[in-house]
């Protein structure tokens, strides 16, 4: 299935629940556990007339469409009462930036390493909070793969050890895999531009995020495995699996 951004940028567009990934995310239609709170810049400013933008901060009970797991999520919106080219009004745009529990924004095989998968889970949650931190944790996920894939973390020099960079560790990863040691390098240079407070968007950590999930599945590949499974108990048997 392809790597699907809106979910992750559009706050109207529905989010997989975390829990069963298989129902979305759907708001109360009668406001229970809504709640809403204009913040004090707001009054005073409004309360000079003429101001035309109501902010506030929320919080919001959702329920998954399918196993009817709970998500609380908060955050803060902006009602413009000035109407717009169609007369229309409020104008509303609202910017989650927390979940709890957060959505998964990519599909972590069941194979996947467990200490990869714990770091990534994490970073579902930063995602919303600090994209810069979002981007750094999921570099540290990288260096974690390196170690579950065996590729060493120092060198001898002059009798010495000395420690390698993730860089360097991926430049060894290529002798294996030159595809998935690219795109995990890519993943890198995001994950450097979040750790040293560089300018870095949501879709730089979407960028960062598709990139891993395909690596993901090139690595860990559920189906291949399952398949296999199927396939080499028939064989043995000689007869249909009972």
């Amino acid at each position: 299935m392809a790597f699907n951004r809106e979910i992750w940028l559009k706050w109207r567009v529905r989010k997989p629940c975390p829990s069963c990934t298989i129902g979305l995310l759907i708001p109360p239609s009668n406001n229970v556990g809504y709640l809403k709170s204009e913040t004090e810049r707001s009054k005073e400013l409004n309360s000079y007339g003429g101001y035309y933008r109501t902010e506030s901060v929320f919080s919001l009970h959702l329920k998954c469409s399918n196993c009817n797991e709970t998500v609380a999520v908060s955050g803060f919106m902006i009602e413009d009462d000035y109407p717009d080219e169609d007369g229309d009004l409020p104008q509303k745009s609202i910017t989650p930036i927390a979940f709890y529990p957060p959505p998964k924004i990519i599909h972590v095989p069941e194979s996947c390493p467990v200490n990869v998968r714990t770091i990534l889970n994490e970073t579902f949650g930063l995602y919303w909070l600090d994209v810069g931190s979002c981007a750094n944790k999921i570099r540290i996920a990288i260096e974690v793969l390196m170690d579950e894939l065996a590729i060493p973390r120092t060198r001898t020099n002059k009798s010495k050890q000395v420690e390698l960079t993730l860089h360097a560790r991926l430049e060894l990863f290529k002798k294996q895999n030159v595809d998935v040691a690219e795109n995990l390098m890519a993943i890198k240079w995001i994950g450097n531009a979040g750790s040293h407070f560089s300018e870095i968007k949501n879709h730089d950590v979407l960028d960062a995020y598709e990139l891993l999930e395909h690596s993901l599945e090139r690595l860990y590949n559920d189906r291949d495995r399952n398949i296999a499974q199927i396939r080499n108990q028939i064989n043995a048997a000689k007869k249909p699996r009972n």
